[in-house]
């Protein structure tokens, strides 16, 4: 009996799924030892105020939500509130924009400033979001064409490989670092969908990174059997998945 093995690369470019789809953005700044994301997606401006979700920690602290409202015409910042992050409950938005904040100005040399003074530039988050696509679309031009050819190969793998990267995602903690880069793993699923091996293909140059995208994979074992009318000569698939650590810097210049 010939042995199968196949190799496909997988891309994952988001962060971790919330409730509301929150897109958490990484943000590098000099002036903190916080480690700090951004929710893209809950950025939102009316006529006067501009709402958006920061979520920072530090090593030893428990991880938090600090929910932002910057009054435009006034040039002040308020905290609606501050709570414990927690994935499963996060609050849309619309939740808490109608919420009252005690508005003040915020030291200069707060990190709070930083990421205010990033969030209220269109022309920053402009590019921070073309840039985030385009990283986007360069892994994925590749991805697509092996997903291509292996569908027509094996035609009943296709939507279990789509299922192997959800849970994937799902599983995939992002770190305590405000390091970025990007770290490939390969790893091989059995066809009674066993992990058969795992290991660093290439490092973000980052431990904690690496370490994540590995238990990402590990925590997702034991995967799916391969579909009952799948080749019976393919014994395992090899995958490589590329893990996406990306860090918008937003330093004063």
């Amino acid at each position: 009996m010939i042995k199968k093995t196949i190799i496909l690369c997988i891309a994952f470019l988001s962060l971790n799924s919330a409730v509301f789809a929150a897109d958490w953005i990484r943000l590098n700044i000099t002036n903190t030892e916080k480690y700090i994301y951004l929710d893209h997606d809950s950025i939102s401006k009316n006529e006067n105020n501009l709402f958006y979700v920061v979520r920072f920690k530090n090593n030893s602290d428990k991880e938090k939500l600090a929910y932002m409202k910057y009054e435009i015409s006034e040039d002040k910042i308020g905290i609606i509130k501050v709570k414990d992050y927690n994935s499963e409950k996060y609050e849309s938005p619309k939740v808490w924009q109608e919420s009252y904040a005690f508005m003040k100005k915020v030291n200069e040399d707060s990190f709070f400033n930083n990421i205010n003074n990033f969030v209220k530039d269109d022309e920053m988050v402009h590019k921070l979001v073309t840039t985030r696509q385009l990283r986007k679309q360069n892994t994925q031009s590749n991805n697509s064409e092996l997903i291509k050819k292996y569908g027509e190969k094996y035609p009943t793998m296709k939507d279990y490989i789509t299922s192997v990267e959800t849970k994937i995602r799902q599983n995939w903690k992002l770190p305590v670092t405000n390091n970025g880069g990007i770290a490939k793993v390969q790893f091989k699923i059995g066809r009674d969908g066993k992990l058969l091996s795992c290991e660093i293909k290439q490092s973000s140059g980052n431990k904690n990174n690496d370490d994540s995208a590995i238990a990402a994979i590990k925590n997702t074992e034991p995967f799916e059997a391969f579909p009952a009318n799948t080749d019976k000569n393919l014994k395992e698939i090899n995958i490589i998945m590329t893990f996406d650590y990306y860090v918008m810097d937003i330093n004063k210049k």
